[in-house]
């Protein structure tokens, strides 16, 4: 006599995407001596844009959308769960669905002005073979541009992909020369003593969604973004209205987050990265660790609080 025994599957956000839909399948079981086709057939709706469809076999797929806001806002080590009770002659049992999340890229949004030799320009207008100011090496190529929309729920709890304002002069004076909007992970150039005194190194790359204080740092609710990367031959330092960050860097983490087709595009020109992520080369600057973040945040708050009084006086 058999019986029914619990299974388990896992998908990870925006990693092989086919038609907007993680997938997985799996074969559930009733135990090694009773193995007939004795489940119920149904499909059964979950909570992320999701379904598992089970027959009369056992044999189970679950799709789950990728675009779903609670999914899209996951980061690396972060998971949600599902499970799902089906039935068979020998009872219930469970399906076990792990979505797995990962960091988002960093990147741009539209109506962001970078620097060109031509001066500022939207980045939703910049493509490949323009070429865009840098801070180390002049004008350099875009190799590659790439966009992605989401549409983001300004109910949920999980915000994380809500885009970063900085507002005039957030960082020091006239960084930026206006408000900006950048996603969470994309990282802003950061200099100056303190940021010598608590790293080691004078200048520094440091997440921009690290440093919101909720006044002159603050996430932006909005109900969808579109956001915009730029690569290069190798990680540049960009400039945006006064404010220096990073362009993408297509390590490991960067490429996970992308759809397929997507991913395959940046493989067409860099095709050692496909093997081998680690080989497009060192970060731009030295990218702080979260409790450097954490301090570089703090020594901003004085500049900030000045920056915002004498705005409120000249209003």
């Amino acid at each position: 006599m058999g019986f029914p025994i619990p299974d388990t599957g896992s998908v990870t956000e925006d990693v092989g995407v086919v038609g907007g839909f993680l997938t997985t399948s799996g074969d559930a079981d009733t135990g090694p001596f009773f193995n007939l086709s004795s489940f119920t057939p149904e499909t059964i709706s979950g909570s992320y844009g999701s379904q598992l469809v089970i027959d009369t076999a056992g044999v189970w797929t679950y799709q789950a959308d990728n675009s779903n806001a609670s999914i899209q806002a996951l980061d690396s080590g972060d998971t949600l769960t599902e499970v799902f009770t089906v039935n068979s002659v020998l009872g219930t049992t469970t399906v076990t669905i792990t979505i797995n999340g990962a960091d988002e890229p960093p990147c741009f949004v539209a109506g962001t002005l970078i620097d060109t030799a031509q001066g500022p320009r939207p980045v939703e207008t910049l493509q490949p073979g323009d070429r865009v100011l840098t801070r180390d090496n002049g004008e350099q190529q875009i190799r590659w541009a790439g966009q992605r929309r989401l549409v983001l729920d300004r109910q949920s709890d999980r915000a994380r992909l809500q885009p970063i304002r900085l507002r005039k002069d957030s960082l020091a004076p006239g960084m930026p020369a206006r408000d900006i909007l950048l996603s969470p992970m994309h990282r802003v150039l950061l200099q100056g003593p303190d940021v010598e005194m608590l790293t080691g190194v004078s200048e520094v790359l440091c997440p921009v969604g690290q440093l919101v204080n909720g006044q002159t740092i603050l996430r932006e609710g909005v109900g969808e973004v579109s956001y915009h990367h730029l690569l290069f031959d190798d990680h540049q330092v960009l400039s945006s209205s006064g404010c220096d960050s990073e362009s993408f860097y297509p390590g490991r983490v960067g490429l996970d987050r992308f759809e397929d087709q997507t991913r395959e595009e940046v493989f067409g020109l860099f095709p050692e990265l496909r093997s081998l992520p680690e080989s497009y080369g060192r970060a731009a600057r030295y990218v702080t660790r979260g409790y450097e973040a954490e301090l570089l945040r703090d020594t901003l708050r004085p500049v900030q609080r000045l920056f915002e009084r004498l705005r409120n006086r000249a209003a």
